[in-house]
């Protein structure tokens, strides 16, 4: 039974994140792998200390830029992007990151917690006035990660660590414990193929690969729109999707490359009538 926007919104809301099952199709899984694997293999032979390595802008990659299209503008991304986020997402960067294998004695070592971009909780751990920033209501994200798995996700290839509801509290994590295990952390295990789709003030690590094949994800990284962007848009490949949604008067399509001229007027008018709304209601003497 698929799950209902208005449901996967209630969990996502209380735990900073939610899974979307099956997100890419093993076909896609294949593809990808076969067409990034050697690249990977001579990166890290080149530089065999190196953690990670990433490809990025795959919109326009030579070889993947026709699939990778499709994952983005997959209305079940999209929808529920929009019903978290509202019409106001931006792509900010596609990219498919691989990480090393590693020795046996590694397995499962915490990589690195963190928040994403354009995340505010720890600018405030420094803050003289910290110990009365314990909790906040839920607001919408500035941005969300999604990241689609390109193979099981377990002890051996390393789990996805997260802190649930560490996007609703200024839960900070000095730097002397980026690489420790904490006592709400869950690990996540993944198949092939799944997505989790995370709030920017989500805490979260990845964990040692000690499988013996390189580990890959697909990120697709949204933000509101207006924000500055690590992905280049003046390139062919988008200009043919954004041709495409002109024609169709598709706004949502064009937003997500920032191009959307009425937006900022659309906006203002909607503050406009919620603002005429409020005072409406006021109760006067």
């Amino acid at each position: 039974m698929t799950e209902s926007l208005t449901d996967r919104f209630s969990s996502y809301k209380r735990n900073g994140y939610t899974i979307f099952k099956q997100f890419m199709t093993p076909e896609v899984i294949h593809f990808t792998r076969k067409n990034v694997e050697k690249e990977f293999q001579q990166r890290f032979k080149a530089e065999p200390d190196r953690p990670r390595s990433t490809i990025s802008d795959l919109i326009a990659h030579q070889t993947l830029s026709g699939k990778m299209s499709e994952q983005l503008l997959n209305p079940t991304v999209l929808d529920f992007a929009e019903y978290v986020m509202g019409p106001f997402v931006q792509l900010d960067s596609m990219e498919i990151t691989g990480f090393p294998s590693r020795p046996i004695n590694q397995l499962n070592l915490v990589a690195d917690w963190h928040r994403d971009a354009f995340s505010y909780s720890d600018t405030w751990a420094n803050d003289s006035n910290k110990i009365h920033l314990t909790s906040h209501p839920y607001t919408a994200p500035t941005a969300c990660n999604c990241l689609t798995y390109l193979q099981d996700m377990n002890r051996s290839t390393g789990s996805l660590r997260v802190i649930p509801g560490s996007h609703l509290d200024y839960t900070h994590i000095a730097e002397e414990n980026r690489k420790k295990s904490h006592d709400r952390e869950v690990l996540i295990e993944l198949n092939a193929g799944d997505m989790i789709f995370t709030h920017n003030e989500l805490l979260h690590s990845g964990s040692t690969n000690t499988s013996n094949e390189t580990r890959y994800f697909v990120s697709i990284y949204f933000q509101r729109i207006g924000l500055p962007h690590r992905d280049r848009f003046d390139v062919p490949e988008i200009n043919t999707l954004l041709q495409s949604a002109r024609k169709r008067n598709d706004r949502r399509v064009q937003r997500l490359f920032g191009e959307d001229p009425l937006f900022f007027d659309r906006e203002q008018e909607a503050w406009s009538t919620m603002i005429a709304e409020d005072r409406a209601k006021l109760i006067t003497d």
